[in-house]
């Protein structure tokens, strides 16, 4: 029994979301491929290969809290947790043919470390109130045994704000990247509404012996749709070069400045912002 493991996670890179969010703590770290980081949403799909079967975990928020309103949320409470959608479709397993699968998630959550949140009264009061955290992930594979290669595309839409991270492990927990997404606006301009605009897309073809990533990696694109006006960043441009192998293409994801520029921290995480944005397909 072979798999890989989709991960998809939003988070704060600075130690908090600034006036714009209210002062509640982020996760102050950058994009990383580490299952123990932590998110205001992570998200996991099991893709097992040779049974052909798609399973969705249980969308997760770690603990959000305030120090200066001395408020503290751990989300045990099933009704303040975040939901997710999954669907999807894959071939079956062929050992010496190729097999094609499709995902795509959505998920969405509130953040309830708020005062009062810990009564039922105060939790539907907030969750008429306060803003979802919308992403959706779209994930197409193409695995050709044959020439032992796997061919993938990602491209992931949402409010665009905060940070979202997307990737996979095999059964080895090697991981490929797919999407590095920085944040466009603020939290309380920009979460308002599903927006559904693009916020990050990749494509490329890796090694795939055994089922297992390997190294050579042929890039397509990487873009990440975070200027100013949401419009694409080019991490081929970024970086200076297009990566010709996993680690390189790994690390261009993950060395992928996550903060922001003065402007991008100082500013925009402390004023009401709101970003358009390029409206964006969820399906690559």
């Amino acid at each position: 029994m072979t798999k890989l493991t989709l991960w998809t996670r939003s988070f704060h890179p600075q130690e908090n979301f600034g006036a714009g969010g209210l002062f509640f703590h982020g996760d102050n770290r950058d994009f990383s491929s580490d299952i123990r980081a932590t998110a205001r949403i992570k998200h996991m799909v099991e893709i097992y290969l040779t049974q052909a079967k798609i399973v969705s975990g249980r969308p997760i928020s770690d603990p959000s809290s305030n120090k200066l309103i001395g408020t503290y949320e751990d989300y045990r409470d099933p009704r303040k947790q975040p939901t997710a959608i999954v669907n999807g479709q894959i071939d079956p397993y062929r050992i010496d043919g190729d097999q094609h699968c499709q995902v795509l998630l959505s998920y969405r959550g509130q953040n309830f470390a708020m005062p009062g949140s810990n009564t039922d009264i105060g939790r539907r009061f907030y969750s008429g109130v306060v803003p979802d955290l919308d992403v959706t992930n779209s994930l197409d594979i193409h695995i050709d045994r044959s020439s032992k290669k796997m061919s993938f595309t990602c491209r992931m839409v949402g409010d665009g704000f905060p940070n979202a991270e997307s990737f996979l492990l095999d059964d080895s927990s090697e991981a490929l990247f797919l999407a590095a997404h920085r944040r466009i606006g603020s939290a309380t301009g920009q979460l308002a509404g599903n927006r559904r605009i693009a916020m990050a897309s990749s494509s490329g073809k890796v090694n795939f012996s055994s089922d297992k990533f390997g190294s050579p990696l042929e890039a397509y694109y990487a873009l990440d749709y975070a200027t100013n006006v949401g419009g694409p960043i080019d991490l081929f441009a970024e970086s200076g070069r297009k990566p010709t192998d996993r680690a390189g293409w790994n690390q261009m994801h993950t060395k992928h400045d996550a903060k922001g520029g003065r402007v991008r921290r100082w500013w925009l995480d402390n004023d009401v912002v709101w970003v358009r944005g390029r409206q964006g397909s969820s399906m690559p």
